[in-house]
């Protein structure tokens, strides 16, 4: 189905009658000073208004024509505050009432000038007219301004042809007479083609209106929708670091946009164990947040009935390759804990994870074994590593918005060997330390840019399970300035 034209809205109308509003005003300041001068030439002698059968009623016509004026200007003001429309007849009733007054002037002198009908057709009533249709362009309504002028015309021409049968006029003389006449009519025509003209930009200028009011709602619409997908997605998220004797363990996540495609989680298996995992899916918006979810049900839902990491990988890639598009893939890494501090890691191309060990101090990096989750459906995932942590040992999992986040000065990303050294110096703290000290590093150095992408990580350090942290650390939802996340 078409649009329905803006001149057809309750917008346009509005703005139609808030320009009449303007027409209005300027009238009445016209016939004000009409309604002046015309004492003013009594006082000073002049001819034609010393004659009583003149003035009197010319008076009046200007002082009906003002109250009229007055009482249009009230009742537009009043709708236009109210932002209510009167009946189009007012705009109709309102350009007979205007012409009606210049005429009745125009026929008052006509019939009663002692200089005669020909010297009164050229008098000021006639300069009112093109006013008129000067003035009636405001209305927006080109037909309304070519039948006002014409009308002023017609009636020009009949006082015309009165005055020339009255004078006996010599014929030479009538081209003078007619001009007026034609002017007139002319006057008519070209304010309808400007009244089109003025039309046509006010209509071009709605339209682009309606259309950012449109794209407003419409961006309103959407921010709204993405607050509650947020809401959601950080509703998917842990909301307290897992129970795991001889562990502490806490994660962070901040998208780079509202919403984005990083995730991490926690599960406790069917052997007591605990199955922590951190992915990342290919950019960052609300499509990788949809892709993100789904991958999380997935995981949670295998991890129930396939403990083993490497046949869950496996199972799990099986499901996302029918339902991922072909632009999309997920990087994947997990590690199972056991209690006695063993750790299985597999990866499905994500890295690095990195191990810090406290006895020597060294980090080593774990790179992303096998192919994103995704793209292969025929992809086996496997051995996984087997790592044995130690007291004070720690286990960084997390996502590339770490170490390819570039400073500005000179682009240079974060990298990998900055990352070891933050997780050196900071390991000594507890996970929550560990994490936030990593992350303000990266902060500190890429100060200045906007964060590019998706930041999620997970810190797993071996304690003595009597000195397990106990404190309740709750999920908390960050802001989108550096340095904030979520965290749990």
């Amino acid at each position: 189905m078409n649009r329905p034209s803006i001149t057809s809205s309750e917008s346009f109308a509005a703005r139609a009658q808030r320009s009449e509003a303007t027409r209005v005003g300027l009238w009445l300041v016209v016939l004000l000073g009409m309604f002046l001068i015309t004492f003013v030439r009594r006082l000073m002698g002049g001819i034609v208004m010393r004659d009583e059968q003149v003035f009197y009623p010319y008076e009046g016509v200007l002082f009906v024509a003002i109250v009229g004026q007055f009482v249009l200007l009230f009742a537009l003001q009043k709708a236009n505050r109210s932002s209510q429309l009167l009946p189009k007849r007012v705009a109709y009733a309102a350009a007979m009432f205007d012409i009606a007054a210049a005429c009745a002037l125009l026929v008052i002198v006509a019939f009663h000038s002692p200089r005669g009908p020909i010297a009164a057709l050229t008098g000021p009533p006639l300069l009112l007219m093109p006013l008129i249709v000067l003035m009636s362009v405001l209305r927006l309504r080109p037909n309304l301004t070519l039948a006002t002028g014409l009308v002023g015309a017609f009636v020009h021409l009949v006082l015309t042809i009165r005055a020339v049968a009255l004078t006996h006029s010599p014929p030479e003389a009538y081209p003078v007479y007619f001009t007026y006449s034609a002017v007139l009519a002319l006057t008519a025509v070209i304010g309808m083609v400007v009244a089109r003209a003025v039309k046509a930009h006010v209509v071009e200028e709605a339209e682009a209106a309606a259309a950012h009011e449109r794209s407003e709602r419409q961006v309103t619409e959407m921010r709204y929708d993405l607050s509650v997908a947020r809401d959601i997605q950080r509703g998917l998220l842990p909301a307290r670091p897992p129970r795991l004797a001889g562990f502490d363990i806490f994660g962070m996540n901040r998208p780079a946009d509202q919403t984005g495609g990083d995730y991490y989680d926690w599960q406790p298996l069917p052997d007591g164990k605990l199955a922590v995992a951190l992915a990342d899916v290919s950019g960052h918006g609300i499509g990788p947040a949809l892709v993100m979810a789904v991958c999380r049900a997935y995981a949670r839902a295998t991890a129930m009935t396939l403990p083993d990491p490497a046949a869950l990988l496996t199972r799990v890639n099986e499901l996302l390759h029918g339902d991922l598009p072909s632009d999309r893939f997920i990087t994947f890494v997990m590690a199972v804990l056991g209690e006695a501090g063993d750790v299985k890691l597999i990866s499905a191309g994500h890295g690095p994870t990195l191990l810090y060990r406290a006895s020597t101090g060294e980090v080593t990096q774990y790179g992303g074994d096998g192919m994103p989750l995704g793209i292969s459906p025929d992809e086996n995932y496997g051995p996984t590593t087997s790592i044995t942590l130690e007291e004070r040992d720690v286990l960084v999992m997390l996502t590339d918005g770490f170490f390819e986040w570039a400073r500005p000065s000179d682009g240079q990303a974060f990298g990998t060997s900055r990352l070891e050294e933050a997780l050196r110096t900071a390991a000594h703290q507890d996970a929550a330390t560990i994490l936030k000290s990593i992350d303000a590093s990266v902060c500190n150095f890429c100060n200045g840019s906007a964060q590019p992408d998706d930041m999620t990580a997970i810190v797993i350090k071996r304690i003595a399970p009597a000195s397990r942290a106990t404190s309740s650390l709750s999920h908390v939802p960050g802001g989108e300035g550096r340095g904030e996340g979520q965290v749990a």
